[in-house]
């Protein structure tokens, strides 16, 4: 092929460029999730000692880090929420490995969720930033309460999978409908009515307000406006027999005891 200098080395440069981008980062997470299954069994519980000795996790760390802000802010909105809640677990789990041994997150000192040490898509943030800044406030998704895992019992449980755009509205569906179901993180009575929600639909409940959809006509008599958002969300997600109880009307919410012992195996 004849060309002008100037022009080739132009299409050599774009052909290269197009290449990088078809082969830059992986969505599907195939690293991550490998060691995620690894390490972490189906009832969501860590193998810390095990995860330690991985040189996987630092290396997802090195590979989130190296990103730059525009490459991540170029990416689909589903894209862009997959990976910072890979992030938040990635660096909570990072986080239990450095500390060992400990019993419970809230040991650590200086605290893990206000330390900005980590390097994530080219600037340097904390857990709260990535949960509160990015995922709640930028891309407004409300259902990642029910994924980000702070490495507690009282949390969600940890998926043993690694977070991937493809689905994820679905995906996020079943693990909201998973954490409310989990009777022992939330409960309701068929008799008397009581309600027992863990602490985070309390810690978050403004979250909530305005999202019920099909429930936002309930009518909860002496509950505060955040307590009623919360049970109208959660009701698409109950099971036929608990979604009786709320279209009575009259409940009673109790939040339990949060369990910040930690998710260890």
């Amino acid at each position: 092929m004849r060309c002008l200098a100037s022009v080739c080395v132009s299409a050599l440069v774009l052909l290269a460029a197009t290449q990088s981008g078809a082969a830059g980062f992986d969505h599907s997470y195939r690293a991550y999730d490998q060691l995620l299954q690894r390490h972490v069994n189906s009832a969501g519980m860590v193998n810390y000692e095990a995860l330690s000795r991985d040189k996987r996790l630092p290396g997802f760390l090195q590979e989130i880090g190296a990103l730059t802000p525009e490459e991540v802010e170029s990416w689909s909105r589903d894209q862009q929420v997959a990976f910072y809640i890979n992030a938040y677990n990635a660096i909570t789990l990072q986080t239990i490995v450095e500390a060992m041994p400990v019993s419970t997150i809230r040991d650590i000192q200086p605290d893990p969720w206000e330390e900005t040490k980590w390097l994530v898509a080219g600037r340097k943030v904390s857990l709260n930033f990535l949960e509160h800044n990015r995922l709640r406030k930028h891309l407004k998704e409300v259902r990642v309460h029910f994924v980000l895992v702070c490495a507690a019992m009282g949390c969600p449980r940890l998926p043993n999978r690694a977070v991937v755009p493809v689905n994820l509205d679905s995906a996020l569906n079943r693990w909201t409908a998973a954490f409310v179901q989990d009777s022992t993180r939330n409960r309701v009575d068929r008799e008397g009515g009581n309600v027992h929600l863990s602490r985070i639909f309390e810690w978050y409940s403004s979250d909530f307000v305005g999202l019920g959809g099909v429930a936002d006509s309930l009518a909860f008599e002496g509950l505060s406006p955040k307590a009623a958002g919360v049970l109208r969300y959660i009701y698409r997600f109950l099971a036929p027999e608990q979604r009786a109880v709320l279209d009575a009307g009259r409940v009673t919410v109790m939040y339990s005891e949060y369990d910040w012992s930690l998710n260890s195996q």
